[in-house]
């Protein structure tokens, strides 16, 4: 029996995921339907590079009755794109590229318009499909979590450039406390699952001369509550947006002893995650779940956003 590729459609091309997205769904026999962007140049340069047809808007899109939508929406667009799928009764599974909000009133206007929308909803940092990480989370099963302490560093000249430039800024994308900070959170809630973020203190700094509107580096320090009950946790994050290679770093305290994890950056696609959330999503979609759905992605937005207030005020 023939099997039919799984029909994908990209609502939405705001940063360089979704080009990944579609390379890594193309070599798992995915088949590429459409493609909407605010703009139009982008799409029909994805379109001609993945294929699917360009269409012009959100709605027309789900028409095309894609298996699933990998959506990277910018800040503006992500509330009109739940009202779509809400408006088009959509049901297939969704998932959405970081950040679905970068701050309080994002995060309650997105919760809000996911009340309407029946499809199953997810987001996540590819961090948390990083091969050795989930294995760090396996071997820890069993063992006290007594701290933990994690460093994330991408470059964050990129977001401020051009069409980008949205993710630098504190009230629209957040910048770098939270665009980089999110896979901070990611690691610790992949280590400590549904850990909420409780009192925290913490600090940011820009170089001399830095054209970032938000910061090049941060540190929150804090307590985090597991959801399974117990102690808090205390936590420490280093956010950092300097130059040089990107570094995702965790050093865990146990009861059985410290165990350091440094993922690989120099296959990025494999050793990060990006080919796992594919695969995931593409082995979620035929039974209508969506990897990581807002029931358990939205404790790691919740704790994003609260250490990036953390850190711009001193306290939360």
């Amino acid at each position: 029996m023939t099997v039919r590729p799984l029909r994908v459609g990209f609502a939405g091309l705001a940063h360089s995921h979704p080009y990944t997205d579609a390379a890594n769904a193309l070599a798992e026999g995915a088949e590429m339907i459409a493609v909407y962007d605010a703009d139009p140049g982008a799409a029909a340069g994805f379109a001609e590079r993945f294929g699917g047809r360009v269409v012009a808007t959100g709605a027309e899109l789900l028409a095309q009755r894609p298996d699933v939508v990998i959506a990277t929406p910018r800040p503006a667009e992500t509330v009109p794109f739940l009202r779509e799928l809400a408006s088009a009764d959509a049901r297939m599974p969704v998932f959405v590229n970081k950040v679905v909000a970068a701050t309080e009133a994002q995060f309650a206007a997105w919760e809000r318009a996911l009340v309407d929308v029946c499809a199953p909803v997810g987001t996540a940092s590819v961090l948390r499909f990083a091969p050795a990480l989930q294995r760090l989370a396996r071997d820890l099963d069993g063992a006290e979590v007594l701290g933990i302490r994690v460093h994330v560093q991408h470059d964050n000249t990129g977001f401020q450039r051009g069409n980008r430039a949205w993710q630098d800024d504190p009230s629209c994308g957040g910048g770098t406390v939270v665009t980089v900070g999110v896979h901070a959170w990611e690691m610790i809630d992949v280590l400590l699952p549904g850990a909420m973020l409780g009192e925290a203190s913490g600090w940011t700094r820009c170089a001399s001369g830095s054209p970032t509107r938000s910061e090049d580096a941060a540190g929150v320090n804090g307590v985090v509550r597991p959801a399974i009950g117990g102690p808090t946790v205390p936590v420490q994050a280093t956010i950092t947006g300097v130059p040089g290679p990107d570094r995702y770093a965790v050093e865990v305290l146990t009861s059985a002893g410290v165990r350091e994890l440094e993922l690989d950056v120099d296959q990025a696609n494999e050793h990060l995650g990006f080919a796992g959330l594919v695969r995931a999503l593409l082995a979620d979609a035929p039974a209508g779940r969506v990897p990581m759905p807002w029931v358990q992605s939205r404790v790691v937005v919740a704790n994003t956003i609260r250490a990036a207030a953390a850190a711009r005020i001193g306290c939360a």
